[in-house]
């Protein structure tokens, strides 16, 4: 199951991850759920029990943090960006994504607080 973060409009892909509004779930084999994001500002575990109802294992977004990808990627979910030129999930090609690894991961999370020393 692929899941994308949107905006309320269920079908602009969200800026960021954890705070969209909405989520598409989507499956091969049963199609399209659209789903509120009820836990968008819950920093707990809880965000993430969502993911393993709908056996999540791939998600395609525009932004997150390092701990978010850490934290997905030890839930064996993998993360790919989407280009910012893509504004709908409905045009989205897999071959345009930028698949997160632990070699790229620091330079493409650039959401979150993971940073905040090297701010300042």
């Amino acid at each position: 199951m692929i899941l994308i973060p949107v905006e309320l409009d269920e079908k602009t892909i969200a800026k960021g991850f954890r705070k969209a509004p909405m989520f598409v779930f989507i499956a091969p084999d049963t199609g399209i759920v659209v789903q509120e994001n009820h836990f968008k500002t819950d920093k707990s575990a809880l965000f993430f029990e969502n993911f393993k109802k709908y056996d999540v294992d791939s998600i395609y977004l525009k932004g997150l943090g390092y701990k978010t990808y850490l934290t997905l990627k030890e839930l064996g979910i993998k993360v790919s960006l989407i280009p910012e030129d893509i504004e709908f999930y409905t045009y989205i090609d897999p071959s345009e994504l930028i698949l997160l690894t632990e070699d790229n991961a620091q330079i493409y999370c650039t959401m979150g607080h993971h940073n905040l020393k090297e701010r300042h």
